[in-house]
């Protein structure tokens, strides 16, 4: 807290001093846009630290080798809530802008994605994915790569943007796991790929 304080002096001084200098930036016709493009970064910190968003990313390979498979094995539809299914669109609109193909959902991907949304509310990390990985419990039949990407926002409209501006978070969405399901559990968010 003290910390955010102390973030929020040190950028209250710097706009005080930048505001001092726009008869400069108004005379320079050919850079006006040096302090202008400051305080609005500076006006952006301070909006987006108002409320709590993190995000973390994790993938793992099978640590048995599994079959080849030349098709993807059948998956039962799956009914998702509204927020799972604008989600998921929005991955796969995500995932259109680089040329590839859709993921859909599946029932083991969607029910894994509930039980680590709830189980992030308690803890925000990977803990649960990799202890499942290493335990050999992660709730797949059969499974060659896994992903997991989780979130915390206030809004579940940002949270594609959220991974998206992280690297790990973009490898994942981009990554070959052709079953993702993401799910909600108050703010958290839990996004499982899989691939068998």
């Amino acid at each position: 807290m003290l910390q955010r304080v102390s973030s929020i002096l040190f950028l209250t001084i710097v706009l005080i001093t930048l505001s001092s200098h726009n008869v400069y930036a108004s005379q320079q016709q050919n850079n006006p846009s040096f302090f202008s493009f400051l305080e609005t970064y500076i006006t952006t910190y301070l909006a987006e630290q108002e409320t709590p968003k993190q995000v973390l990313a994790a993938q793992t390979e099978a640590v048995l080798p599994s079959p080849t498979h030349t098709s993807l094995p059948i998956q039962q539809p799956v009914q998702l809530s509204e927020v799972s299914a604008y989600i998921l669109n929005g991955v796969n609109e995500y995932r259109a802008s680089f040329g590839l193909s859709p993921v859909q959902a599946s029932a083991e991907t969607c029910a894994f994605a509930a039980l680590r949304a709830q189980e992030i509310t308690n803890g925000f990390n990977h803990n649960g994915f990799y202890d499942r990985v290493n335990n050999h419990t992660i709730p797949y039949i059969q499974w060659a790569h896994a992903t997991e990407n989780i979130a915390e926002a206030p809004d579940y409209k940002e949270i594609v943007s959220l991974w998206a501006k992280s690297p790990d978070h973009a490898a994942n969405m981009r990554d070959n796991t052709p079953y993702v399901c993401i799910m909600q559990s108050g703010p958290y968010y839990a996004y499982e790929g899989m691939r068998p």
